[in-house]
Parts: C-alpha cells; sequence; structure tokens
C-alpha cells in the first residue's frame, strides 16, 4: 500500500506545481457538468412553451335544428371554446381543405376536423354507436418533429376529453330541459299523471341508452374475443402463411375463370330463355283463326312451352339464393322472381292470345333489359373485387409480421371505448335510478301532496344539473413521487451520462501507465491502484460538481439531497474504474469498448423512455450494464425512497466495480504483450 500511496502523492505533486496541468483538470472537473446541465435545462419544461404548435382546427358540421325552433353547432362551440386556450397554437383556417392542405406543407402541426354528422350524434346517442363514419378526423405531419406530434396527439386526446364531457352536458342538458318545462308545466295546471307520464318517457330514454351501451360492449367483447385469437392463431399460424396466400392467389385466378364461365353460362341460359319465348309467342300467334281442334293441339303445345319455360326461369332462381346484402343478387332475384309470374301468367291464362302476348313481350323486356343488366353488374362487380385480391394475397405474406401489432392496437382501441361508454353507461343508469325513485315518491303521495312534490323534486336549473351529471366521470390524479420539473425527472439520465462521459475524458487526456523507470519495484497491482486514485479522486470533483449544479443551479429539489450526491459518488467510482481498467488492459481498443458501451446504454438504460416500450432486445441485455442501476438509485434520492431499493441498487452498481477491480488486475496480464504490440504498431503508422 505504502507504493499505491507514493505514486498517488507523487501525481499530485506533479499537478500541483504545473499551472496548465492544473487548469487542464479543473476543466475536465466541470466539463462534464455542462454536458449535464445544458441537457437537463433544455429538457426543463418544454411543455410550457406549447402554445407555438400549430393546430388547425376546421368543421364542415351543418348543425342541428332541435325541435324547440333553436339551432345548435356543437363544433362551432368547441371552436370557440378552444380559441380562449393559449396551451397550443390552435388555428382556425375557413375551410376543412385549407386545413388539410397545411398539414401536408407544413405549416400546422395536425389538424383536427369535425365532420358532418358531429352535432347530430351529440343529440342522437343511440344512432352514435351505430354510426360507421367518425365525427372527427385527425391528421397528423409526423415528418416535422417526433415529439411534437406526440405533443400534438396529447392536445388531439384532451379535446376528445373535452367533447365527452360536453356530450354529457348535452344529454344530461336535454333530459333535465324537459323536466324543467314538465315542472313549468304542471304550475299551468297540467295533470300530475300526463306529468309522471312523461318522466316515465325520460327514465324510458336513459334506459334506451344504458341497453345500446350494453349492447354495443358486449358486442365489442366478442370483437376483442375475436382479435385476441385472431392475434394469437396469426403468431401460431405465421410460419406456413405464405404457403396459404400462394394457394389463395391459385384459388383466385381459378375463380377469376370461373366468374368467366359463369358469364358464359348465363349467357347461354338468356338465350335458351330467348329461344323459348319466340318460340312461345309463334305459337301463340298460330291460335289467331285456328280451327277448334288445331287451338286445343296449340294451346296444349304452348302450355308445355310455358311450362318449360318457368323451370328454366326457376333453375336460374335457384342458383342466386336469398341474399339480403347484396343489391346486385336481390335485383336479379326480383327480375327472375316477375319473369316467373310472367310465365305461369302465360301458362294459365292461353285461352286469351292477346293477354299471352303481352306477358311474352313483358318476359323478353325482363330478359333483355332488367336481367342482363343485372348478371352483367354482378359479374363485373365480382370480377373486380377478384382482381383487386389477386395483388393483394401476393404481399399478405410479407403484411402478416406487421398485422400482429395492428391486431393488438386495434383490441386496445376497442378497450379504451369500452372503458369511456361503461362510465357514460354509469351516468345514464344513476340518473334513470333517480328519475325512477322520483316517479314512485310521486304514486306514493296523497292526491293533495303530488302536485307539490312534482314543482319541487322537477324545478331547478337545467344547465347545472348537466353540469354536475357530466363531472362525475371527472379523474383526481394523486402523484405518489412528484418531481419539480420535466428536466429534474431526467436528471438522473443526463447526470449519470455526464459521469461516464467524465470516465472517458479522463482516460483520454490522463496516461493510465506509470513510468516504470521511477517506481522499478511496483507490482501490476500496485501501479493499477496507484495510478488509478488519481482518477478516482478527479471523478469524485466531476460528480460533485454535477450534482451541486443540479441542486443548486437548476433546482431539481431532490427529496433527499446528500442521498442524490453519495449515489453520483458511487456511480463515478464504479464507471471511472470500469473504464479505467478496460483502458490498461485493451489499451486503444479498451477505449472503444467504453464508448460502445456507452452508446448501447444510452438507448437502452430506460433512462428517457421506459425499457418496455423499447425493442425487445434492450430488455435482454439492460440489466448487464451499470447506467439503470446508477440512475435507479439516484431516481429514489430524487423523488423519494421506497423500502430497501437505494440500498439494493448500490450494491448492484457495485458488482460492476468489482468486475472493473478483476478486469484491471486479473484480465489484463495476459494482454499486456498485445497490448504493447498493438500500440508499437500504432506509433509506427505516425498517423494515430
Amino acid at each position: 500500500m505504502r507504493t499505491v500511496f507514493r505514486i498517488f502523492r507523487d501525481d499530485v505533486r506533479s499537478l500541483s506545481k504545473r499551472f496548465f496541468a492544473s487548469a487542464v483538470i479543473l476543466a475536465i472537473s466541470v466539463l462534464p457538468a455542462l454536458y449535464a446541465w445544458v441537457n437537463i435545462y433544455a429538457n426543463g419544461n418544454p411543455y410550457a412553451n406549447t402554445g407555438g404548435i400549430k393546430i388547425a382546427v376546421a368543421s364542415v358540421d351543418p348543425g342541428l335544428d332541435l325541435e324547440d325552433g333553436t339551432h345548435a353547432n356543437m363544433a362551432d362551440e368547441v371552436c370557440e371554446d378552444l380559441k380562449k386556450s393559449d396551451k397550443i397554437g390552435w388555428q382556425f383556417p375557413d375551410t376543412a381543405e385549407e386545413a388539410i392542405a397545411g398539414v401536408r406543407s407544413g405549416e400546422y402541426y395536425a389538424a383536427i376536423i369535425f365532420e358532418n354528422n358531429f352535432t347530430y350524434n351529440m343529440y342522437h346517442f343511440e344512432q352514435a354507436l351505430l354510426d360507421q363514419t367518425a365525427p372527427i378526423t385527425y391528421y397528423e405531419n409526423a415528418k416535422k418533429n417526433a415529439v411534437a406530434s406526440k405533443i400534438t396527439q396529447t392536445a388531439a386526446g384532451n379535446v376528445q376529453e373535452s367533447i365527452k364531457t360536453k356530450y354529457l352536458e348535452t344529454v344530461f342538458g336535454i333530459i333535465f330541459g324537459e323536466t324543467n318545462d314538465v315542472a313549468d308545466k304542471l304550475k299551468d295546471g297540467d295533470t300530475v299523471d300526463s306529468v309522471v307520464s312523461q318522466l316515465e318517457n325520460v327514465r324510458d330514454t336513459l334506459r334506451s341508452y344504458d341497453s345500446a351501451v350494453s349492447s354495443f360492449t358486449k358486442n365489442s367483447a366478442d370483437l376483442k374475443a375475436g382479435l385476441s385469437s385472431t392475434g394469437k392463431k396469426l403468431r401460431k399460424t405465421e410460419a406456413s402463411a405464405k404457403k396459404y396466400a400462394n394457394k389463395a392467389e391459385n384459388d383466385l385466378t381459378t375463380a377469376r375463370s370461373s366468374v368467366e364461365a359463369l358469364r358464359t353460362a348465363l349467357s347461354a341460359r338468356q338465350a335458351r330463355l330467348d329461344s323459348r319465348i319466340n318460340e312461345l309467342e309463334s305459337i301463340v300467334k298460330q291460335m289467331d283463326g285456328a280451327t277448334a281442334e288445331e287451338r286445343a293441339r296449340l294451346e296444349k303445345e304452348a302450355k308445355e312451352k310455358a311450362d318449360s319455360l318457368k323451370k328454366d326461369l326457376e333453375d336460374l332462381r335457384s342458383m342466386f339464393p336469398d341474399q339480403t346484402d347484396n343489391p346486385a343478387v336481390e335485383a336479379i332475384e326480383g327480375t327472375l322472381d316477375s319473369m316467373i309470374t310472367d310465365a305461369e301468367n302465360i301458362k294459365n291464362g292461353l285461352p286469351n292470345p292477346d293477354t299471352a302476348l303481352a306477358d311474352l313481350a313483358s318476359l323478353r323486356k325482363l330478359n333483355e333489359g332488367a336481367l342482363t343488366e343485372s348478371v352483367d353488374s354482378l359479374i363485373d362487380t365480382t370480377d373486380a373485387a377478384l382482381e383487386q385480391l389477386i395483388p393483394l394475397t401476393k404481399s399478405v405474406a410479407s403484411m402478416l409480421g406487421s398485422i400482429d401489432p395492428v391486431v393488438d392496437g386495434a383490441a386496445q382501441t376497442v378497450g379504451a371505448l369500452d372503458n369511456s361508454l361503461v362510465q357514460m353507461q354509469k351516468v345514464f343508469r344513476a340518473t334513470a335510478d333517480d328519475v325512477d325513485d322520483m316517479i314512485k315518491k310521486v304514486k306514493a303521495a296523497s292526491d293533495d301532496e303530488k302536485l307539490d312534490l312534482l314543482i319541487t323534486l322537477l324545478g331547478g336549473d337545467p344547465q347545472a344539473y348537466a353540469q354536475f351529471f357530466s363531472s362525475l366521470i371527472d379523474v383526481e390524479v394523486e402523484e405518489v413521487y412528484s418531481v419539480a420539473s420535466y428536466g429534474a425527472a431526467m436528471a438522473p439520465f443526463y447526470s449519470v451520462l455526464a459521469i461516464w462521459v467524465g470516465g472517458v475524458i479522463l482516460v483520454s487526456i490522463l496516461k493510465t501507465h506509470i513510468d516504470r523507470r521511477k517506481y522499478p519495484d511496483a507490482t501490476e497491482a500496485e501501479a493499477f491502484f496507484g495510478r488509478f486514485q488519481l482518477f478516482l479522486l478527479i471523478g469524485q470533483m466531476q460528480a460533485a460538481v454535477i450534482v451541486a449544479g443540479d441542486i443548486f443551479l437548476l433546482h431539481c429539489k431532490p427529496v433527499h439531497p446528500l442521498l442524490m450526491w453519495l449515489s453520483a459518488s458511487v456511480a463515478s467510482l464504479v464507471f471511472v474504474l470500469l473504464i479505467y481498467a478496460l483502458t490498461i488492459s485493451f489499451g486503444d481498443i479498451g477505449k472503444a469498448i467504453v464508448v460502445v458501451v456507452m452508446v448501447v446504454q444510452i438507448a437502452g438504460s430506460s433512462g428517457s423512455y421506459p425499457i418496455e416500450i423499447l425493442p425487445v432486445v434492450f430488455g435482454k441485455i439492460y440489466k448487464f450494464f451499470p447506467f439503470p442501476y446508477a440512475i435507479n438509485a439516484m431516481r429514489e434520492a430524487l423523488c423519494g425512497v421506497y423500502g430497501y431499493d437505494y440500498v439494493k441498487y448500490l450494491a448492484e452498481l457495485l458488482v460492476f466495480g468489482v468486475l472493473g477491480t478483476a478486469i484491471g488486475i486479473f484480465v489484463r496480464k495476459p494482454f499486456i504483450g498485445m497490448n504493447n504490440f498493438v500500440s508499437e504498431k500504432i506509433e509506427e503508422t505516425e498517423l494515430l
């Protein structure tokens, strides 16, 4: 140990006697702190200046004429509310086209467009659940800035939450407005029974809203189960998907050929129908002026022809099973039903040739007109669909890898919608129960008390009622561990990163090897720890400066300032030891390893993003690097300690210090000769 301390003492004396060297040491003690402070300050409160983020808002909503003669336009009301907000740079172009064009050009980061069904859905809850067209369309330009797109999405989410509240205010404003009107009518002498009947209608309306939500969430539960099942099946069968995709492509090609064959077959059948109509028409015309015996023969032959025609039509009709959701098939079925009726009329009305000829003319017209058009439309539509599906199957195998997250995302979206609707359903149900209790109280009262009781129960401000019930879905946020600002929350990551950068600067400027001529008897271990003490001292100075600036300059306000300094001190000890050991053991190769390790840790240490949302590879390797433990220890000091987590993180961090010592003492020895060889070759280049 005497040699170790002698090396350290000589290093300190050497620095103190040389002003330039002392100035360099002072500079590298502060330089890493500047790196941390600049980044922490830049991230101090990035969401305080979001007023400069331009988001366009436009509406194509025509509004709605209400039963009381007034006109409502909820989109305009939302726009008026947004104009009062300065948290986002809301812009209001004249048309939706201008807003969308602005997003494409980069003038706006995003655009929110209120569609033409926005107000209508506000006042028609059950119809809104069935509406397939979204009442709001969100356009986003993610190219401009990655973080800005997250801010715009948050702003759009806040608008959505505001609309939810306004929606409930509208619904309950209507309901309690009706009850208020009822109270006024009571004062004018309306009967109690009719008022109770109106209250029952209000209750039933709320119950219908409740049922509509139940029905929707029940169906969405099936949808979520289907999506989950689909996701599992996709993950299980992805390996064989290409085989099925190729088979599907072949099947679709065959199907197109079948469609062409069907077109030919149907054309042949129609030609046959036309031939039968002509034959039947010829027979009917011969009846005019024929003898009684000849007429009887012709009638018999005509009935047989008409019966054959009817059977041909029925056979053709059986080729198109009932499809109420296919307009083309419905048109064909309707035409064939009319033709079958005409054939039956001909068969039953042959004694009157004129009527039979009229029916035959109708048959020919249907066969050449409506039937041909409907069949051609069906076949053309089917052929076009198949033509679009064939190229889709060619790329489906490559798409399967991206379908899985889309399916999962769809399931999450459905779940989020369910949660919102369930919250609204609770309010509907509670209000319906209150109205039901009101009805029961009135019915239980005596005849003399009913009128006064109704007026008392129904009176009040409907707007106040609406705001009260809409606020039932508000959520109160209670922070468990709070931080002063977003910059303070990022301080552990940037401070730990700066400590590592400080170690990198040290091995880049200071010599890691001692002068063997001055200490010829020093062992490798003594040489290692002797020079390391100088690195340790400067590293501790760097850590102290970083933490002092975090606390006093940037006002990060840690709960435990001393523990924050201690975590930085231990992190510096471990980092400098590890960096020093790698450098002294492997030379320039060791420095390269240090830089690579730093780059990997910046991306995958969970310093800025949760490790759960990073690529899987980082989740598997991050625990083998020191950054996460140093960051977690500093977070405990900054936000508050839970149990023994702080001690556990420091203990885990010190394991890497043991690893660094092992590399410097034991792993280093076999590589001494190789390092000397590499150093000589590098010097020979006169470039490195």
